[in-house]
């Protein structure tokens, strides 16, 4: 890659951890204001608020993001995640940054007054505008956009939970789908850059400090992967859950959904008079779940409570993350089997060694990544000995939450868009772009050409070859294709007044040179043709792309 861009990837990593640096001052600034005075910790400060307070500053968060949407005309909805990796993959790499800076800001506020949701959600897409933001501005190629705004987003999440490891595997494995390593040294460097950043200004140290748990014996490698079991179906109906509510609140009547917001923060608000702990992305309850200082009762009401109070919120367009709120469920999940196994298989490893597995583990079911849940997770914790049991119990989880749910948290967003991401894209299709296939086109012909010349320059032609009709400037206006020319023939005794320009196609779907080639595949499954017309933007005709050179291209 040139020397530029690899400044650029600098520049977005710096951007990115400054931006994480300057949104968790706002988020720890609001959350003193409204929630502490001597007390030490959100939750803390919360439980030592009264009743009204819990209920009235949820209502304010809410009133707060109603009010912003009825300013901007359009929902703050969303965790942002799934945007990322449709501008990356569908939109080449087009953020609004003004946008994101905005909603990220609105999303610090929510979640500082009390809103279910991640703080990771404003950093992510902060990181990623910034990116896109660069590219335009510079006017890169498609590709470098997009490994520009995967660089941001990862550089994001790096800098929010100081986790450059698991931060560049997330970009590889959720938002690029790929470890290639053209693009892992991209990813890395931002994450370093901005990681380093958020270090020097904040902090360096891990998310959550926990006592050294080991999970080595036979019986706990065993409960492990009963674990993963019941953490993949719980993880399927995290994102059934949450996918359900959404497209409920997406029925409730135009006029009504910008006042979503505050009724569903006054529900929380209600809720948290009773359950303190739901208020906030959760990060207190998860270290208590971790170091096994919660109660069963609570370890068993608490995730269903969190994720009803989360989906309610994300539905309803209050802005903000689902990763930190999916940590706070598989904790307390897993702290919970972890203390029922404890009674009835005694001796055995601490609540809070199982409380750390399901983290991990309804991180790969919801996102289905297993690579990164364990990176990440080990990174948060800077716990070595729980790594075989971890990596056992994502995988396992991963698995079944793919076989009961296909869809992905972000992917089912997508589909809810109708957004429609490839599967499993090889890196052929990722890494390359049009040009890679790109052949000559040997013949065009005017508008202007009589049928006669038409018909036999087509049957000069190879198989599956077509006639492309292009003006003065070499701009394409249609294309002729042999086997759909019966289709347009006029009455034969109008054949000699008859040319190009009454028989072409003005219907077939063109290709950009910076296409990737999983877009270009993508097209060529949806027509019959052989072969598709590659334009540029002022739709000069450049060439052609075969789709057998597609498909020849997918063996390597």
């Amino acid at each position: 890659m040139e020397k530029r861009f690899w400044g650029l990837v600098v520049v977005v990593g710096l951007i990115s951890g400054l931006g994480a640096v300057v949104l968790l001052k706002v988020l720890r600034f609001t959350q003193h204001l409204f929630w502490r005075s001597e007390v030490e910790g959100f939750l803390a400060g919360v439980i030592a608020s009264p009743p009204w307070r819990r209920f009235l500053v949820p209502v304010l968060g809410g009133a707060l993001v109603s009010l912003m949407t009825l300013l901007v005309g359009r929902p703050l909805r969303g965790h942002g995640t799934a945007g990322i990796i449709e501008s990356i993959w569908v939109k080449a790499g087009e953020l609004s940054l003004p946008r994101a800076l905005f909603r990220g800001f609105i999303s610090i506020l929510a979640v500082a007054l009390g809103a279910p949701l991640g703080r990771e959600g404003a950093l992510l897409q902060t990181g990623a505008a910034s990116g896109s933001a660069l590219a335009r501005w510079l006017r890169l190629p498609s590709g470098q956009a997009r490994l520009l705004v995967a660089c941001g987003a990862a550089a994001g999440i790096a800098s929010a939970y100081n986790v450059p490891i698991g931060g560049a595997l997330f970009g590889l494995e959720v938002l690029l789908g790929s470890f290639a390593l053209e693009l892992f040294g991209p990813i890395v460097v931002s994450c370093v850059v901005a990681t380093l950043v958020s270090r020097a200004l904040v902090a360096d140290r891990p998310s959550y400090v926990i006592p050294h748990y080991v999970l080595t014996r036979p019986r706990e490698l065993l409960l492990a992967l009963l674990l993963g079991v019941l953490i993949g179906a719980a993880s399927a109906l995290y994102v059934r859950v949450i996918n359900l509510l959404s497209d409920r609140l997406d029925e409730v009547p135009r006029r009504l959904q910008p006042f979503l917001p505050l009724a569903a923060m006054s529900l929380v608000g209600l809720a948290a008079i009773w359950l303190p702990e739901l208020l906030g992305n959760g990060y207190d309850a998860v270290n208590s779940a971790l170091l096994g200082r919660m109660s069963l009762l609570l370890l068993a009401i608490l995730p269903l409570a969190k994720l009803l109070a989360t989906s309610a919120c994300a539905g309803a367009g209050v802005p903000g993350g689902l990763f930190t709120p999916s940590l706070f469920y598989g904790a307390l999940l897993g702290g919970a089997f972890g203390q029922v196994a404890g009674m009835l298989w005694p001796g055995g490893a601490p609540s809070g060694a199982y409380a750390l597995l399901g983290m991990g583990a309804v991180l790969a079911g919801t996102t289905h990544a297993s690579v990164s849940a364990v990176l990440l997770i080990f990174e948060m914790t800077a716990d070595y000995d729980l790594m075989l049991p971890l990596m056992l119990c994502t995988v396992l989880s991963a698995a079944v939450s793919r076989w009961l749910e296909p869809e992905s948290l972000y992917t089912s967003v997508l589909n809810r868009r109708n957004v429609r991401m490839p599967p499993s894209v090889p890196q052929w299709l990722r890494g390359e772009g049009t040009r890679a296939l790109l052949k000559p086109v040997q013949q065009r012909i005017p508008p202007s050409a009589p049928f006669q010349e038409v018909v036999l320059l087509l049957l000069e032609q190879p198989p599956g070859t077509d006639l492309y009709v292009t003006d003065q400037e070499g701009r394409l206006l249609g294309t002729i294709v042999l086997d759909s020319l019966k289709g347009h023939l006029p009455d034969h005794t109008l054949l000699d007044a008859t040319v190009a320009a009454d028989v072409m196609d003005t219907q077939v779907p063109v290709i950009t040179p910076d296409l990737s080639l999983a877009e270009v595949a993508r097209r060529c499954g949806k027509t019959a043709l052989e072969c598709l017309p590659v334009v540029d933007q002022e739709r000069r005709l450049l060439g052609t792309v075969s789709k057998t050179d597609v498909l020849q291209r997918g063996h390597f």
